[in-house]
Parts: C-alpha cells; sequence; structure tokens
C-alpha cells in the first residue's frame, strides 16, 4: 500500500531520534496519562464550564461582543499537537487500526477534502482556513481515540466524560449565577454549560448511553448506571429544553424498540420499516410534536422563533446551491451574508438554529449530500451489525446516528470544528466500520 510504504520510512527515523520518549510512551502511567488527556479535551470540546467561566455567568441577550475567547484557540492548537504527536509516538499500535480507517468511510474524507476546497469560493477565505484547520484537528482527536481503544473502552471513557459533566452541573447548580439561569430563562438548569439548550442536548446524549450501559453485558455496576440514567433525565427535565426533552423521550423510545425487535430473522425488515417510519414521523410532525410539548409547558409554540427565519436561510441557500458560501463562510454577523438574514428578522443570529440548514449554506447540496450518505451508510451498517452480530455495545452508534438527525432539526451542531458532537459523529462512523470490516472482511465491504 502506497500510504504505508510512504509512512513507514519516516515513522522509523523519527523513533529512532526519539527512542527514550518511544520508550516512556509504553509504560502504564503514559496510558493513564493519555485517559486523562482525552476526558480533559472530551470536557474542553464540549465547551463546558470553561465559555461559562469566561462569559462570567451571562445569560442570553446579554451580548458577547467584548468576551475574549482566545485561550480557547490555544487550548485547540495544543490537541491537534499533542494528538499527531500521540498518533506518531503509539504508530506500532495504532496502525492498522488508522490505516483501515483511512481506506474505509469515503464519503466522509471527500466530505473533509470539499470543506478545505471551499476556501476556493468561500466569502470569508480566511475564516474558512481556520475553520477547516479546526475540523481536521478535531476529527483527527476522534480518529485518535478509535484507534488508542477498544469500542467497550471508547463506551467507558464517554460514560466517564458524562459521569463528571453530571457530577459538576449538580456542583454549579449551588453557585449563584452559573448553574441556573437567571436571565430570559430563569429557573432553567444549565450545569456547567451557557446555555440551557446545550445541557440539555448533552443530557439527551448521557441519558440514552446510560440506559445502554444498564442493558449490556460488560456492565460492572447497574445500579450505577441506572443512577445516571435516572439522573441525567432528571437535568434534562430540569434544563426546560422542550426539544431536548422530545429527543429523549424519542431516544429511550428507540433503544427499548431495538431491544424487542432484536434485529434478527425475519424481524429485521421489519426493524427497518419501524426504525425509519419513527424518524420520518419525526420529520413530518417535528413542528406539531413541538408545539403540542410547549403548550403543555405553557411556551410559545413557534420553536422559539426558529420557523421564523427558515423561510429567509433558504432563500440564501438558492442563492449559492451546489457549492455554498465556504465552510463557516457565512455567519459573521453584520459583516457577512448572514447580515441580510439578521436584517430581514431583526434577529441577530449566531446560526440558522438547523444543522442542515447551516450545512446546506456552507457547502452547498454538494457538501450536505456527502455528509448524509456517510451518516446513511454509517446508519445501514450499524443495523447490519445488530442484524449479525446484535450486541449492546453496537446500539450506540445507530443511536447516535439517530440522535444527530434528530437535534438537528432544531439546533446547529452538524459537522463543526471545535465540537464535541463531531468528536462523537467521528467515533460512530469510523468505529462502526472498523467493527463491519471485522464481522464481513475487506470482501464484503459496503462500498463507501
Amino acid at each position: 500500500m502506497f500510504i504505508q510504504a510512504v509512512a513507514k520510512p519516516a515513522f522509523d527515523l523519527v523513533r529512532i531520534v526519539a527512542k527514550p520518549v518511544f520508550d516512556l510512551a509504553k509504560t502504564e502511567i503514559f496510558a493513564k496519562l493519555e485517559t486523562a488527556f482525552v476526558l480533559a479535551y472530551l470536557f474542553l470540546y464540549s465547551k463546558g464550564i470553561i465559555v461559562l467561566v469566561l462569559t462570567g455567568g451571562a445569560t442570553e441577550g446579554d451580548g458577547a461582543a467584548d468576551w475574549d475567547f482566545g485561550i480557547l484557540t490555544l487550548f485547540w492548537m495544543f490537541n491537534y499537537l499533542v494528538t499527531a504527536s500521540l498518533v506518531i509516538l503509539k504508530w506500532d499500535v495504532l496502525k492498522d487500526r488508522f490505516l483501515a480507517i483511512i481506506c474505509h468511510n469515503y464519503f466522509f474524507w471527500v466530505f473533509l477534502m470539499f470543506v478545505m476546497l471551499s476556501t476556493i469560493w468561500s466569502e470569508k477565505p480566511q475564516e474558512t482556513i481556520k475553520a477547516s484547520i479546526g475540523l481536521i484537528g478535531t476529527v483527527l482527536f476522534g480518529v485518535y481515540i478509535v484507534c488508542r481503544y477498544t469500542f467497550k473502552e471508547q463506551i467507558n471513557i464517554l460514560l466517564i466524560f458524562f459521569g463528571i459533566v453530571l457530577v459538576t452541573s449538580i456542583l454549579f447548580m449551588g453557585v449563584p449565577g452559573y448553574g441556573i439561569d437567571t436571565g430570559k430563562h430563569a429557573g432553567a438548569i444549565r450545569g456547567i454549560y451557557s446555555h440551557k439548550n446545550i445541557f440539555g442536548q448533552a443530557m439527551t446524549l448521557s441519558t440514552a448511553t446510560f440506559l445502554i450501559y444498564t442493558k449490556a453485558k460488560f456492565c460492572v455496576d447497574r445500579r450505577l448506571a441506572y443512577l445516571g440514567f435516572a439522573t441525567s433525565f432528571a437535568m434534562v427535565v430540569g434544563s426546560k429544553s422542550s426539544s431536548s426533552l422530545l429527543y429523549t423521550i424519542l431516544l429511550i423510545a428507540l433503544i427499548h424498540a431495538i431491544e424487542v425487535l432484536r434485529f434478527r430473522g425475519q424481524l429485521f425488515a421489519w426493524s427497518l420499516v419501524s426504525l425509519a417510519s419513527l424518524y420520518f414521523f419525526i420529520v413530518t410532525w417535528q413542528e406539531t410534536i413541538m408545539n403540542f410539548i410547549l403548550g403543555l409547558l405553557g411556551k410559545d409554540p413557534t420553536l422559539t422563533g426558529r420557523t421564523d427565519i427558515w423561510d429567509v436561510i433558504l432563500s440564501k441557500i438558492q442563492e449559492r446551491l451546489w457549492l455554498g458560501y465556504g465552510f463557516d463562510g457565512f455567519w459573521h454577523g453584520i459583516y457577512g451574508e448572514s447580515f441580510y438574514v439578521r436584517n430581514a428578522v431583526r434577529w441577530d443570529l449566531p446560526n440558522s438554529h438547523n444543522g442542515f440548514l447551516d450545512l446546506a449554506l456552507g457547502l452547498g447540496i454538494i457538501g450536505l449530500a456527502l455528509l448524509m450518505l456517510t451518516l446513511w451508510i454509517t446508519l445501514i451498517k450499524g443495523l447490519v451489525l445488530l442484524k449479525t452480530d446484535f450486541s449492546w455495545i453496537h446500539v450506540w452508534p445507530v443511536m447516535f446516528i439517530f440522535y444527530t438527525l434528530m437535534i438537528n432539526m432544531s439546533e446547529s451542531s452538524l459537522g463543526g470544528q471545535n465540537s464535541s458532537q463531531t468528536i462523537f459523529l467521528t467515533i460512530a462512523v469510523t468505529t462502526t466500520s472498523i467493527e463491519f470490516s471485522k464481522l464481513f472482511g475487506p470482501a464484503a465491504q459496503l462500498n463507501d
């Protein structure tokens, strides 16, 4: 293989020069430091604590013009550097999985190349370059996690991460002006995050992950797992995020449906139909469902203004239908194309509150199609894995793909740089391809 032929001599040379460091990388204490590094950066990529502290506990409507987030850029750059260094140091251990990941998931890699190419036609080429580097660095971190740890170890790391988020959020609830919102959404729990919706999304994923763990054979302490599940769900309710509550209920229903159907024998086709029907039901009746929930909660049934801006967004997408405005080339306040949207809806928008629309704005229909094909192929592979070798550990990627498809109908977290959602997506996509290849081998790979 050409890649391996070129890479091997380079890594051999580095090993000779830095042999003491490579020897250190094989020690147990180094392995513990690696895990600590991964957990710390999952926490940072989720924007936990640091954004809340940098803004002084500011709430929605306070404005962000004078807040300096420059330190975050330093954190991200440090992560890219350390991750690349770890890949080199651990190359003997990581190379098989790393090369397997590179040789599969073709649409995903084409999508990343398309992101970088969008600099050519971007409205904000400098911003596109920076954002592209950020996305590549974020994906590399996710790939490193998949190469370094087994699937079970990855799930355990995620459980520890969500456990830390839960504990620190509960602690922050006791800090005035931080853990509980005091502004527009007074009384809503936001934990260690700057907004209740961000916290709600994190707790939605935490609830589903703990629920899957309660059913897994490798679950060490089911009582603790159920406690994590119950606490996470309580936090979703406490966040007063209507969309997060809806998506949490739907994911719980999905997981229980998978438990009943089990994707075996003649039930496989019925399982596919049921899951597809569930998703299309959500897409078709999302606004009606949301309005019903909002009505029960006594809130304005307009998806908090989201539906008012989507028509304007669609008109801007049509102006650059195929290629878009460049990755991260649209939303720049009064200094970008976003000015026209802001002027039309009289609202200082940070994004369109819809991940699919934002991706189409940045990369056009082509970019959106590339990522959607990646998600679709991953979902199909995940379902085939469940049919062939049912294991609760294989449920997590399927659950996360559904979570991604649902949550991006009302929030924007699809394909973003320096985001924990992108790391989780990378884990779901690449781990599924590895698990799939283990069962079916190269000859039986789906042509992705």
